[in-house]
């Protein structure tokens, strides 16, 4: 069974100070992502998924930054239809009920009841334990889910105190940082092409096209209903490029193209 437990003081390490400075710097520049995602894996041995979210219950989320294998990113549309209601992260907003309370949660395959879930996200994947942290804000929760490959291994004590203090210290920067973050409505489609054009050669004019609406939040239906291609289509563009760019999440893909 999943171990959730509140998180009533996390340690303060030295060593979380300077990055909680780096965290700060990068509100209003739309980089907090990426900027949390380099801190979890300078406190940690590394991660191979990192997520960003806010939520209002177990069924009302969403997510503001994904770090994961670009194989994994495609299969996120299918993980909302048809998985999130197996998934256990959901126990864990009960345990964060009042305003600023913390609770974290250990999930290890095992504790997946559901085979196919398991299978596609965890098992094939060689993930072998994800950690989910969320804090009760005041008109819901911020949170963050990070997971393990085999080959980094389990999340020791001393990293998991690291990854709480750290979360009770940037969660509250999420909400600041969408409101502050740079509009993508400032760049047309056209314009957005063009820098990927003029940016990346290497990639494929469709590849550009796709590119261009991931990074200005069109879903693979809209782009496949833009461009006149399948989804599946859209979807192996995407992936693709990705792979080329190393990018592995449309916010990634905007912080190319946005200055």
């Amino acid at each position: 069974m999943a171990e959730i437990w509140q998180v009533t003081q996390p340690a303060m390490s030295q060593a979380i100070d300077p990055l909680y400075e780096r965290a700060l710097t990068s509100l209003g520049r739309g980089g907090l992502g990426a900027t949390v995602r380099s801190c979890i894996e300078a406190l940690t041995g590394g991660v191979t998924r990192i997520y960003l979210f806010e939520a209002t219950g177990p069924d009302e989320d969403a997510l503001h930054y994904v770090h994961c294998e670009p194989e994994i990113a495609g299969l996120l549309p299918a993980y909302a239809r048809h998985y999130k209601r197996l998934d256990p992260v959901r126990a864990i907003y009960g345990s964060a009920a009042r305003q600023g309370a913390m609770a974290l949660q250990r999930i290890r395959p095992a504790d997946i009841f559901s085979a196919a879930f398991r299978r596609r996200f965890f098992d094939d994947a060689g993930i072998v334990e994800r950690v989910s942290i969320v804090q009760r804000g005041k008109d819901g929760w911020r949170g963050m889910n990070l997971a393990r490959h085999a080959s980094e291994g389990v999340f020791s004590d001393r990293e998991l105190d690291n990854i709480a203090g750290f979360a009770r210290l940037t969660l509250p920067m999420l909400p600041l940082a969408i409101s502050t973050a740079v509009p993508t409505g400032v760049l047309s489609v056209a314009q957005v092409e063009e820098r990927f054009a003029l940016r990346y050669a290497g990639l494929t004019s469709r590849e550009r096209q796709v590119c261009a609406r991931a990074a200005l939040g069109l879903s693979v239906e809209a782009t496949a209903i833009d461009l006149g291609i399948a989804k599946t289509s859209v979807v192996t563009f995407r992936q693709r490029a990705y792979r080329r760019l190393g990018v592995t999440s449309p916010y990634e893909l905007f912080g190319l193209v946005a200055q």
